[in-house]
């Protein structure tokens, strides 16, 4: 029996000792993973000390560099005389005006025609054609007054001699005026810097014995021509029928004289034919 105890003993000692045995290696076990894990952290951030720590994103304010330095006063410096000035004559000669259209029917009238020509007088290609435009605008204005006062005092206004009269004149001092404002737009359109520089470039080619790469701009060069040519015409037109105007008003002035009525018919049918020329003019060009 006491045998048995001692038995007993022995196995329930010996099964505590495994549990302790376990219970110890498990705590080792812990401690080295513990170890473990710690080297991997070191390891991981000694490799990561080139990079800078992350941190939280803070808002950034971006200056604006000004186009042009300022001054101590806070001030932009103003450009150098002369800065802007084109480098060549045929850039000088850019035409830097906005483009207004004038239209007669929408209230275009020989005062405003005559504000945008202003613009043009000094161009080098078109100042000559744009003080025609204002010339014969003033001219217009004249004939006008001169002709329907010697109109009035030749005839009782609204009779069929005055009306015959009056008819003429009073289509001619329009045309004119549609006239002057077509060559108003038309000569806004026109580029002069561009026909100088291709005028001036194919002068060089041909020095240089090259004239013959230059077909497509020999056709630009010759668009610009007709162009010109366009702008002269109408102005002649102009001109034609103030010379028919000045001639009525001279007829007006000897109406009773013998032969002057077939004279003054005359007159009258070579205004007509160039008020007639004129809208065909204007027509071709629209």
């Amino acid at each position: 029996m006491g045998f048995l105890w001692v038995l007993l003993g022995i196995i329930v000692v010996g099964n505590l000792g495994v549990v302790g045995g376990l219970f110890l290696l498990s705590r080792h076990a812990v401690r080295v993973g513990r170890r473990l894990i710690g080297n991997a952290r070191r390891r991981l951030e000694l490799d990561g000390e080139s990079q800078a720590p992350s941190r939280e994103a803070e808002d950034v304010t971006v200056e604006t560099m000004d186009e042009q330095p300022r001054t101590s006063s806070g001030k932009r410096p103003k450009a150098p005389a002369g800065a802007s000035a084109p480098a060549s004559g045929a850039s000088a000669s850019a035409n830097h005006h906005g483009y207004t259209r004038l239209d007669v029917d929408a209230g275009a009238t020989a005062e405003t025609i005559s504000a945008v020509m202003r613009n043009y007088v000094n161009d080098p290609v078109l100042g000559r054609r744009a003080r025609g435009v204002i010339e014969t605008l003033e001219s217009a204005d004249h004939r006008r007054e001169s002709l329907f006062a010697e109109l009035d005092g030749t005839f009782q206004r609204g009779t069929i001699s005055w009306d015959k009269f009056a008819g003429p004149a009073y289509a001619a001092l329009d045309s004119v005026l549609r006239n002057s404002a077509l060559l108003a737009n038309r000569i806004q359109a026109f580029d002069s810097a561009g026909y100088l520089r291709l005028r001036e470039d194919l002068a060089a080619e041909a020095e240089d014995g090259e004239a013959h790469h230059s077909e497509t701009r020999q056709r630009r060069l010759q668009l610009y021509r007709e162009m010109l040519e366009s702008l002269d015409t109408l102005q002649d037109t102009n001109e034609g029928l103030l010379l028919e105007l000045d001639k009525l008003v001279t007829e007006l002035s000897t109406i009773n004289g013998p032969g002057q009525g077939e004279k003054s018919d005359q007159i009258i049918d070579e205004i007509r034919r160039l008020v007639d020329e004129a809208k065909y003019y204007r027509q071709i060009g629209q």
